[in-house]
């Protein structure tokens, strides 16, 4: 069984044990902002390959820089998704602002015309070329790092299920709850979780129809 954010990420948590943590942090910070805040943590790399790309297009900077900044840029956002620390006030913020408005790629669409009449073919295919390298050294460091939690825990987290660990912790910091993620017989049982489920249910049937049904 498996839940999914608003824009379609999936989750592979049980409700019963997802819903759980969020009840932590409900109704401080409810559900859909949980998983809202997912999707940005999700959403850095590409923002911020994004906005290197953007910059350095404006600022006509030369291909070969355009690729080392947006190589370096996109891994950087990887590793601190994959630590957890997010140690540059806003990031998460923008990221999430980011998926909101980054469905089907399309402001990566509207990024190559302004690279291609601003800066040129040569920039556009260094800066496409460096991200889709920095992704599959990505894709190898993350299941590195699968590996490395199915060893210690038993269980293959995937990025997304880290990512929204992440969202937990981040929200359960800010507001003096716990960033334990074990969940207790007693928080497992479904009267304890659901206010925070019924309140998403209430608000945004479409997103809890994803995985009600599976």
């Amino acid at each position: 069984m498996a839940i999914y954010t608003p824009r379609g990420l999936k989750i592979r948590l049980s409700v019963d044990y997802a819903f759980p943590l969020i009840a932590r942090l409900y109704p401080k910070v409810d559900a859909f902002k949980v998983l809202k805040t997912t999707e940005g943590i999700e959403s850095l790399p590409t923002m911020v390959a994004f906005s290197i790309g953007l910059y350095c297009f404006l600022w006509t900077v030369d291909p070969i820089n355009i690729g080392i900044a947006t190589f370096i840029g996109y891994l950087a956002a990887v590793v601190i998704n994959l630590r957890g620390f997010y140690f540059i006030p806003g990031l998460v913020a923008l990221g999430t602002l980011y998926s909101y408005v980054s469905g089907f790629g399309i402001l990566l669409i509207v990024l190559g015309i302004v690279g291609f009449f601003v800066a040129g073919w040569q920039s556009v295919l260094a800066f496409f070329a460096s991200k889709f390298l920095a992704w599959g050294v990505a894709q190898v460091l993350e299941f590195i790092d699968t590996k490395r939690v199915f060893k210690l825990s038993g269980f293959a987290f995937t990025a997304s299920e880290r990512h929204f660990f992440n969202a937990y912790r981040l929200h359960a910091s800010r507001i003096g709850v716990t960033t334990d993620i074990d969940v207790s017989e007693e928080e497992a049982k479904e009267e304890n979780w659901r206010d925070a489920f019924t309140d998403l249910a209430s608000k945004w049937p479409q997103v809890v129809a994803r995985f009600t049904q599976n």
